[in-house]
């Protein structure tokens, strides 16, 4: 090979590389790329409430052991995270960083009143029941099953709670069976006992004294029994600092007012514009 063919096959090789690193430092973020970004999310005020980087954890107070603090990978436009951020890191090149503001129709929507809930603080629960009760037909029939008829006896699901089917039309009346003198498997933090059955109304006891405190189940606040008479037993929920717990149904805010316990299933961010200070780490 003669040293001119050899100088320019150098020379192509050189000029080579250098368009193909030059492309690689020019490619942009793209839908259906996967990436790796470090974050860090924030309210307007300046709040961070969360971060891949575990020094802003620490600076803000919100470190937490169990995170795993590192860049955050997603495939772009798969819908892996809030909209606004999938959206905003199109275009970006590694290493470049850039805040995205998100409004809530971006993030985690607005607040829906209908995912929040007031319960009394103060409670009073009867002693007597009515013994028959109506439910839906199609509400029977997604609990118990199609093709009952007068007189069947069902089964509660999940509980040992029997009822007799006592009417069918658009909707099903059903009653209880139990006997005087039955415990009722309630769940409550008592013993809830039969002590008389007429034709309308079941009527119970309940195993408690006035000033108790019980702890119902799977709440993190504890309830007084402030009265206890012939009709009905008083209970009084017990405040405690807003708290979220978790469920089958995922979480809820738990806050306290003067009158309520305000159970809220909005997600946290509901409503609320986020910063993301957003880095492009690499581009797969």
């Amino acid at each position: 090979m003669s040293k001119s063919l050899i100088l320019l096959l150098a020379v192509v090789v050189l000029f080579s590389g250098c368009v193909d690193q030059k492309s690689v430092s020019q490619k942009t973020v793209k839908n259906g790329d996967k990436i790796s970004v470090d974050y860090i999310g924030s309210l307007p005020d300046g709040k961070v409430f969360s971060t891949s980087i575990v020094k802003v954890a620490e600076e803000n107070k919100i470190f937490n052991p169990g995170s795993g603090y590192e860049p955050l990978n997603i495939t772009v436009g798969k819908g892996e995270v809030i909209a606004g951020l999938d959206e905003g890191v199109v275009g970006m090149k590694v290493g470049e960083t850039k805040t995205l503001t998100i409004p809530p129709e971006k993030a985690y929507g607005q607040s829906n009143p209908e995912r929040i809930r007031a319960y009394p603080i103060i409670q009073v629960i009867p002693k007597k029941f009515p013994r028959v009760f109506d439910i839906p037909l199609d509400e029977f029939e997604a609990t118990f099953g199609k093709g009952h008829k007068i007189e069947d006896v069902v089964n509660i699901p999940r509980t040992s709670i029997n009822l007799t089917v006592r009417n069918i039309t658009t909707n099903v009346s059903l009653s209880y069976n139990f006997k005087v003198g039955e415990q009722v498997p309630s769940g409550a933090p008592w013993n809830e006992t039969v002590v008389k059955i007429d034709e309308k109304n079941l009527t119970v006891n309940y195993s408690v004294k006035k000033n108790e405190v019980v702890q119902f189940r799977n709440v993190p606040w504890n309830t007084t029994v402030i009265g206890v008479n012939n009709d009905n037993i008083t209970l009084k929920h017990n405040a405690i600092p807003d708290t979220v717990i978790s469920s089958m149904f995922g979480q809820t805010k738990v806050s306290f007012n003067e009158t309520s316990i305000i159970m809220d299933q909005n997600h946290e961010l509901a409503g609320k514009t986020l910063i993301f200070k957003v880095t492009l780490k690499s581009i797969e």
